[in-house]
Parts: structure tokens; C-alpha cells; sequence
């Protein structure tokens, strides 16, 4: 009998049973240290005792022994244990990386939408090259096999296109985190579209509007947008009340009176972000003084009651301080004298109820 390539002068009766009894004590040793290292590595604990325990008695069995079993049940003891190898290696390979996939998702929940699929891809891919390696070691040509397969996977790819689209860019979102669960996005389009993403699927993501409605957005379109995303870099944002003030008003006073409403209101509505609300004359117009009160509240679903809340304060306290608000300019067409509106006498016009006061054009009613 030969061992690891060198002649042993004992008979195989005697001989066998010791390399066996050797190999599975070699890997319950095995077993053990690769369970406490997984342990170490992945809270999930994967159970990787029995397929490495396994994976060293069939990988023992099949290079340190020249068994020479005459045949045909030479061969298929011989074929046995390498399927029985690659698998258990197989075994052990998909069950880490499947714990890997679940301790990334732990840590980063806005991809456990993904967790699903990406457990199932690195089941098919290992399972896939387990197959094709046994079929190799039994001496199955595996090139035709992979021709074929690649033909059809090219058939598979043009007939899902736009399903593997979506699914790739659903991916991509999941990975580079343009956007996650929970953050209130706009998208730059035709549509416009709005509200807090609810989920980002395999094929789809979902967003929730302020109505309390669900709008659905293929992934692909998703990833390929322009967006806003009003939750990055912090969740406060920056609003601003405009208001529009007689021309002539006093500035200072205006500024100073504004500045101190909004102080007010930051340190006593909760929805304001604690801070240094400032007034700032925007614009002059013929209606008058534009001032733009900028202040900051705490997320974008704040901003319509915060608004709300600053206007009231701001006209209440014009108010008291006698500060005019601006009045819009009135466009008033004039009547010619002889009661036609617009163009000379004779232009067609309607007439008026009564005559016209001498002196001065009619008014309209």
C-alpha cells in the first residue's frame, strides 16, 4: 500500500482503519477551531463544524491514501470522495459568505430589502461552481456545458432586460446610498415627484407624499434621476416668509421689529431649530419694502406649520408697531368722455349707463 506517494510495507486491513480514525479525529480538531473562528468573526455564528469536519476526512482520504481498488468501484469510490469534497467545501464557502451578507445588512438596514436576494445570488454562484468542479473531477467535459449555458443566460439577459435594469440599479442605490429609508427626496423631472422613500426594492422604490399617498418609481428611473434629497447633509432645513411692507416705512425699524419676532418665535415653537433667524430687505417694488425672513425648522413635513405660525407673528406684530403693509399697484384703465371704453368715438364700444360728469373721465362701476 502506498501513503502520500511512498510504499508502506503493512497490509490495508490494519492500515486503513488507523488513517481513518486519524482523519476524524484530525477533523473534529478542525471543526472546532473553524466554528470558534466564525464565532469570532460573524454574530451570526454559522455552522461550519460538520461540512469542515467532513471536507478534511474526504480531502484526507482522497490524497494521502493510494487505495488501489481494482475497477469499476475503484473509480466510483475514487469519484465519490473528491463530489464528496467539493461539496463540503461548498458547503462551508456558502455558509460564511451568507453570514457575511447577513452581518453587512446588520450593520446597514436601509440594504435589508436586499438581503433576500443577495442570500439567494451567493447560493446559486457557489452552488453553480461546486457542480461545475465535480463534474470536472469526474472527467465530464464542462466546456460545452458552460457554452450552453452562456448562450442561454445571453437569452435569458435580452428577454429581462429592463427587469435586470431595474434590479441592477436597485443594487447599485442599495450600495452607494444616494438615497435610504426614511429620507424625504424630490425628483427633478417632468413630474416632480416627492415625499419619504418607504422601501427600495429588487425592481421598484417606494416614496410616501405628504397626502399620505404612495408613488411608485422603477429603479432604473430612480438611479438615473436628479434629485434632491432634503435629509442629506442633516434633516433641518432652511425656510423663508416674505413680506411686504409699505415704501415708506422706516427700515431700521422694520429690520429691528422683524429680527425680534423671529427671535421670539424660534425660542418658543418647538418646530423652529434653535438658532439666529435673520430679516433681510430682499427686494423694492412699486408694491413696496420686500423683507425675507429666513429662519431654519426641523425637517421638510415642518415647514407648512412653521410658515403658518411665523406669518401670524409677524402680521400681529406689524401691527402693533403701526408698520403699513404694502399695497399692490392697481392698473386703472381711464373711459373717454363720450362713454365708449377704449379707442375713439365710433370705435364700437358698449355705452355707458348715464352721462359722463363733464370735466373729468367715468369711473367704472
Amino acid at each position: 500500500m502506498r501513503l502520500a506517494g511512498i510504499d508502506v510495507d503493512a497490509p490495508p486491513e490494519l492500515l486503513l482503519p488507523i488513517i481513518v480514525a486519524g482523519l476524524v479525529v484530525l477533523g473534529l480538531v478542525a471543526a472546532r477551531l473553524a466554528q470558534k473562528l466564525a464565532a469570532r468573526w460573524l454574530s451570526s455564528k454559522p455552522a461550519v463544524a460538520v461540512p469542515v469536519a467532513c471536507a478534511v476526512v474526504f480531502g484526507g482520504l482522497v490524497w494521502v491514501p493510494d487505495i488501489g481498488l481494482p475497477g469499476r468501484l475503484g473509480r466510483w469510490l475514487q469519484g465519490a470522495l473528491n463530489i464528496g469534497l467539493v461539496l463540503s467545501c461548498a458547503l462551508v464557502v456558502s455558509r460564511v459568505a451568507v453570514a457575511a451578507v447577513t452581518e453587512y445588512v446588520t450593520r446597514n438596514p436601509s440594504m435589508s430589502p436586499a438581503v433576500g436576494v443577495a442570500r439567494v445570488s451567493v447560493r446559486l454562484l457557489i452552488g453553480a461552481l461546486a457542480i461545475i468542479t465535480a463534474l470536472e473531477t469526474l472527467g465530464v467535459p464542462v466546456a460545452p456545458l458552460v457554452t450552453t449555458l452562456g448562450v442561454g443566460s445571453l437569452a435569458v439577459a435580452l428577454a429581462l432586460q429592463e427587469t435586470l435594469a431595474n434590479f441592477f440599479a436597485g443594487l447599485y442605490l442599495l450600495a452607494d446610498r444616494p438615497v435610504r429609508a426614511g429620507d424625504y427626496i424630490k425628483i427633478n423631472d417632468a413630474q416632480g415627484e416627492e415625499g419619504y422613500v418607504e422601501s427600495i426594492g429588487w425592481r421598484s422604490s417606494r416614496l410616501r407624499t405628504l397626502k399620505n399617498n404612495t408613488v411608485i418609481v422603477p429603479n432604473q428611473k430612480l438611479s438615473q434621476a436628479i434629485l434632491t434629497n432634503f435629509h442629506l447633509p442633516a434633516s433641518p432645513v432652511g425656510m423663508a416668509v416674505n413680506v411686504v411692507v409699505a415704501p415708506g416705512a422706516e427700515p431700521t425699524a422694520v429690520e429691528a421689529a422683524l429680527n425680534d419676532e423671529l427671535g421670539r418665535a424660534a425660542a418658543e415653537l418647538p418646530r423652529l431649530i434653535a438658532g439666529t433667524p435673520v430679516a433681510r430687505l430682499a427686494d423694492l417694488t412699486d408694491a413696496g419694502q420686500v423683507w425675507s425672513c429666513g429662519f431654519q425648522v426641523a425637517d421638510v413635513e415642518a415647514q407648512g406649520p412653521a410658515g403658518h405660525e411665523v406669518r401670524k407673528r409677524v402680521l400681529a406684530r406689524l401691527r402693533r408697531d403701526a408698520i403699513a403693509l404694502g399695497v399692490p399697484a392697481r392698473l386703472v384703465q381711464d373711459r373717454p368722455r363720450d362713454g365708449r371704453v377704449g379707442g375713439a368715438a365710433g370705435g364700437g364700444g358698449g355705452q355707458t349707463d348715464g352721462p359722463s360728469q363733464p370735466g373729468r373721465p367715468d369711473l367704472p362701476r
